[in-house]
């Protein structure tokens, strides 16, 4: 049954399978083809008419027309898929969400059941297994009944209705187009050109496979599976006899067999097709009679299609959002809404369900889903730029309580937690942490824009003399205008864009707004939390996304992903010295003293409060996530500030990032976090403070072979020591790099190996340490 023709089917070879008498004895083959193929038009027309003479005077021109089959193209587009469900999976495989603009769900062959297939060839296609993709038998007794009966008869077998319904998707000019309607002679020689070539193709339980995962059952079901959801709330596997034919009987008629709609007639059509069945011998008649007496017994079933019926539906969205936005799925926005169309593809993300839940569980708990006042919550995992989890304290939907938007994604004034970024451009020019300032209020500025009052710090409280430690500790605002005016604006602009940052126009500042210091510039909550990875992961910077994997839904086919490029954007020591320091606010007389970290582990973070208490944030960190809390009105925080808002069943008036912003954060950490183990943050870096910021690779040679890997390991490069050492060399002592590949001032590359050679003598059987 699985036969496939592996040579190529002429005209001639089809006509050998003709019923005896369909040719004249005198007539040449190509006449004789000629006369048939007119009568495969004829026979086919949607409409039905009568119009056997004129197909028979093309006889007289056979040789045309035999020359017009062979100058038929003949490959089908098979390269597309037909419009599937695309299924997305969280980080352990478990799917949580599918869309799609057809309902097909692709279903093997062996996962069909043996009766539904029986009832489809019995009634639709008899000699499937026998004809190559033409049946001259059907196509003589349809013509001889429709030229005695006004009950006419078709004559497509289903690999010609296959062809049909690929090009209703996939037609590459108007002629396919024409083959997808079928309803003129050319085009009813095009299909049969096509469905011989597919048979060629394709052996005969591969087309019968695509067939019935490919034909409309009405009722937004396409293919066997859908069909069997929504009709009977089974699988295709499940059907039974009288559940089949209901199914073949639709295809004559979706929306006039409807048995929702109308039960008689979908009853009727049911019956015909249990006649057929008994009359070709395929079922008994004790079987025929059993399933026609059988109520329809429906049972309306239903397959997801929408974000907005995930239990995850905010990252459902962000994952539809990077299929309409990413190159990985084509090069212009209208290839990429087609792949989202045509779907088709199984997708891995980023989705940790604990990570999830615990966010949800936080905001919901902080305000409800119809609070007034709005939470976004965004997971990144540093390192991999994986985005774990986004929640927010609304419905999806419309109406009160309900929105399509994901503040996750969504720009606000970021406030206070932005000074870990000053500090960290401050440090990657040379400013060390321990630089301090006399950070006591008002403060004018000589080369920043003031404003009217200068600048002051939180409470008007005055510091004195203090370092970036103390100033992180109790987000002191003088000492960090005081640092971006030593730092440049442009520049810290520059660094917020090499952690990701994308929303603050820098080829448009002038370099005197200090107010970039204390966070008057839009960032999303996202693009927070995956700069904020950056200090904990050595500073590896990704690009943050949600799909981690793809594969084609009907054969497995890897597709390409969103690229995360992951690489080296800071230097290793910035990066550890920014996370030590935001280890500050936790400490006494810290912002976040009064919160805590979250339980039984070290953790960095950093509040933030707009001016007039239009937002508040924390963004907070420990190795596994890096996790950014926003809250404000999305209405606007200018016009709607949090001068007073319920929470927690309580009234606050005049919120800062610890009170509301700052539990949730916690909650969400110690649920995500739940189960792995405690990892400490980094220490700050003792020496090398931005003498590495160049992305190059750094000169080993000459070091002892212990400070080099430390070195390799630091700019997160694989060190890997050669087996043979240099030749010997008196000015060289042993365990001594002198030399390395590739060499150094060399584009560097995130984890790139380098190669060391030590010299003689040296001891190369050394254990690397792993920098993962």
């Amino acid at each position: 049954m699985g036969r496939k023709n592996t040579a190529s089917t002429s005209l001639g070879e089809l006509m050998e399978s003709a019923p005896v008498g369909y040719a004249e004895p005198d007539r040449t083959w190509r006449r004789r083809v000629a006369v048939w193929a007119g009568a495969v038009a004829v026979v086919a027309l949607s409409v039905g008419t009568l119009v056997a003479p004129g197909a028979v005077a093309v006889a007289a021109g056979a040789n045309s027309l035999v020359n017009l089959w062979e100058e038929l193209p003949s490959d089908v587009p098979l390269e597309r898929s037909l419009p599937q469900h695309t299924v997305l999976l969280d980080n352990k495989g478990k799917e949580f969400a599918r869309f799609y603009s057809e309902n097909r769900i692709d279903v093997e062959l062996k996962n069909v059941s043996q009766t539904f297939r029986d009832t489809l060839i019995g009634t639709e296609d008899v000699r499937f297994y026998e004809h190559y993709g033409v049946d001259p038998y059907g196509v003589t007794r349809a013509l001889v009944n429709n030229a005695v009966s006004s009950n006419t008869q078709g004559a497509s077998t289903l690999t010609q209705q296959l062809v049909q319904n690929i090009m209703v998707n996939n037609a590459r000019d108007e002629a396919e187009q024409s083959v997808a309607t079928g309803d003129t002679y050319n085009a009813k020689i095009r299909e049969s050109k096509y469905a011989v070539h597919l048979e060629q193709t394709l052996t005969k339980d591969e087309i019968l496979k695509m067939y019935v995962n490919a034909v409309y059952f009405g009722n937004r079901a396409y293919g066997i599976e859908a069909a069997a959801r929504i009709y009977f709330n089974t699988t295709a596997a499940k059907l039974n006899l009288q559940q089949s034919a209901l199914l073949v009987g639709l295809l004559k008629g979706p929306g006039v067999y409807d048995p929702f709609l109308h039960p008689e007639a979908a009853t009727s059509r049911r019956n015909t097709v249990l006649g057929v069945l008994e009359n070709n011998g395929t079922v008994t008649a004790a079987e025929a009679d059993a399933a026609r007496k059988a109520p329809l017994e429906l049972e309306r079933g239903t397959v997801p299609s929408s974000c907005g019926d995930s239990e995850y539906p905010f990252y459902c969205e962000l994952v539809r959002e990077e299929i309409l936005e990413n190159r990985a799925f084509g090069a212009t926005p209208e290839e990429r809404a087609d792949r989202l169309s045509r779907g088709g593809m199984i997708l891995t993300t980023g989705l940790d369900r604990q990570a999830m839940d615990a966010g949800r569980k936080a905001v919901t708990k902080a305000l409800g889903d119809k609070n007034r006042a709005a939470l976004g919550v965004a997971v990144v995992e540093p390192g991999t730029g994986h985005i774990a989890a986004v929640t927010q304290n609304r419905g999806w939907g419309q109406g009160k309580g309900k929105t399509q938007v994901v503040f996750a994604k969504s720009e606000f004034q970021v406030g206070s937690s932005m000074k870990p970024i000053v500090l960290g451009a401050a440090l990657s020019e040379g400013v060390p942490a321990s630089q301090r300032y006399n950070s006591s209020g008002p403060y004018y500025s000589p080369t920043l824009d003031d404003p009217a009052e200068g600048f002051h710090n939180y409470g008007f409280t005055n510091y004195g003399n203090i370092d970036a430690y103390e100033a992180i500790r109790k987000s002191v605002n003088v000492y960090f205008v005081k640092l971006i005016e030593r730092t440049g604006v442009i520049d810290v602009a520059k660094f917020a864009e090499t952690l990701g940052i994308t929303s603050i126009p820098t080829d448009s500042l002038s370099g005197h707004e200090a107010s970039l210091a204390l966070g008057a510039y839009e960032v999303s909550p996202l693009e927070m939390a995956n700069a904020y990875a950056s200090f904990v992961s050595g500073g590896v910077v990704c690009n943050p996304v949600t799909i981690t994997g793809a594969v084609r839904s009907d054969n497995g086919e890897e597709l390409p992903v969103p690229d995360t490029d992951c690489h080296q954007g800071i230097d290793p020591g910035v990066a550890d010295t920014v996370a030590d320091a935001l280890k500050e606010p936790f400490k006494s007389g810290g912002t976040l003293s009064g919160l805590g970290k979250p339980k039984g582990r070290e953790a960095g973070a950093k509040t933030g409060t707009t001016n007039d208490f239009s937002a508040n944030w924390i963004v907070g960190l420990t190795p596994q996530f890096s996790t950014a809390v926003w809250l404000g009105d999305p209405r606007g925080g200018g016009q709607y500030p949090l001068d007073e808002v319920d929470a927690y069943g309580t009234t606050y008036y005049d919120l800062t990032g610890a009170e509301v912003a700052g539990p949730v954060w916690k909650a969400t950490m110690e649920g995500a976090l739940k189960g792995k183990s405690a990892e400490p943050l980094p220490d700050a870096a003792s020496v090398g403070l931005g003498m590495q910021t160049d992305k190059s690779i750094p000169d080993v040679r000459g070091m002892k072979v212990d400070e080099a890997i430390t070195v390799l390991l630091r700019n997160n490069l694989t060190p890997m020591v050669n087996e043979e050492t240099a030749k010997a060399n008196p000015l060289q002592p042993p365990g001594v790099v002198v030399g390395q590949t590739p060499r150094a001032g060399g584009s560097l590359r995130y984890r790139q190996e380098v190669s060391i050679t030590l010299s003689d003598g040296s001891d190369t059987a050394i254990s690397v340490p792993d920098n993962g």
